[in-house]
This record gives structure tokens, C-alpha cells and sequence, in this order.
């Protein structure tokens, strides 16, 4: 165990295992938690670069990782487990990364799809006065006008986004309406 950084162990300088850290860092004791992840985020950092297959988010999984241990220290049952605990916290949050990209890859490609091929200036002007006169619209006047009118959900799923009742985003739609209106001159 050369190499790694070493805790005051009583009246001298001893490295201690896992296990003995563990229930250290259990204890709130941060040094024994800064030991283990001295100890272990390189390996959790290998271990991520191969299931993501690069390294382009590779740091904040692995914080991301150990800060999530660190929460959670507590709840390990069983010390000698660390290792395979910590990958279990990686494997999770790599599991969120490569959704995430997922999501971004298919979201890219259907923007694509609807993306203008050609644009004209006029649409360009009048898209930017709706965003203008949105912008003086309160938040729970904007969302639900925004869900309803340009993402074209109906009634009751606008409602139960916006987490209120059928007649209540009725009248927000309504409200905020009657605002982008006058704002824009169309009374």
C-alpha cells in the first residue's frame, strides 16, 4: 500500500485498510474519506472510461460518483464491498450519461427533420417579437401557453405538467394570451 497518503492512526502514522476507513469515513471522518478516494478513483475513473467509451464526461462521473458515496457512506453495510459499491455508483450515473446522450442524439436528429431548410427574415422578426412579448409574460402564464400553443399538448396534459387543475391552465392560456396580444399590437 505504498504511495497512498496515510491517517493518523492513534499515536502514530499507519496505513489502514479498507475496511477500518470505511467505518472511519462512516464516522464523518473526512480525511478517512479523502483516503478513499485517493485510494479508488482512479480504478472508478478506468472503470467508467470503458463503459462510456471516452473520456468527454468522465470527470464529473467520477465526482459525481464519490460525491454520492459520500452521501451514502453510511448506508454500506459491508466495508470489505467498497470497490464494487463505488462501481455500482458509477455504473448508475454512466447509465444517466449515455440516456442523456441518447436523448441528444435523437433530439438533434428530429430537429433536423423539422428544421427550416430555408429561412426568411420576416418569420425570423416575428418569432423574435413572440419571444419579446413572452418574456413579459409571468412563468405560470408562459409555460402553459407555451406547452399548449407551440408544443401542442392538449387541455389536460398541459394541466397535469404544470400541476394544476383543467380550469385553472385554461385560464392561464387565456391570460397569457390576451398579454402576448396586446403586446404585440394585435387587440
Amino acid at each position: 500500500m505504498l504511495g497512498f497518503p496515510r491517517l493518523e492512526n492513534g499515536g502514530g502514522v499507519a496505513v489502514l485498510d479498507d475496511t477500518e476507513i470505511v467505518i472511519r469515513a462512516q464516522n464523518a471522518d473526512e480525511q478517512a474519506f479523502t483516503e478513499l478516494y485517493s485510494r479508488h478513483a482512479r480504478y472508478v475513473a478506468g472503470v467508467v472510461y470503458r463503459l462510456m467509451g471516452n473520456d468527454s464526461d468522465l470527470d464529473d462521473v467520477v465526482q459525481e460518483t464519490f460525491v454520492d458515496a459520500a452521501d451514502g457512506i453510511a448506508s454500506l453495510k459491508e466495508p470489505r464491498a467498497l470497490r464494487g459499491w463505488l462501481v455500482a455508483i458509477a455504473v448508475r450515473r454512466v447509465h444517466r450519461v449515455l440516456a442523456r446522450r441518447r436523448r441528444r442524439t435523437l433530439f438533434s436528429f428530429q430537429m433536423m427533420e423539422v428544421a427550416a431548410r430555408s429561412s426568411d427574415p420576416n418569420d425570423r422578426s416575428r418569432v423574435d417579437d413572440l419571444y419579446e412579448a413572452l418574456d413579459q409574460v409571468p412563468p405560470d402564464l408562459r409555460v402553459p401557453w407555451i406547452l399548449h400553443r407551440v408544443e401542442q399538448m392538449n387541455l389536460p396534459e398541459t394541466a397535469l405538467a404544470c400541476g394544476v387543475s383543467l380550469a385553472t391552465v385554461k385560464r392561464r392560456i387565456a391570460e397569457a394570451q390576451e398579454r402576448i396580444e396586446r403586446r404585440l399590437g394585435h387587440e
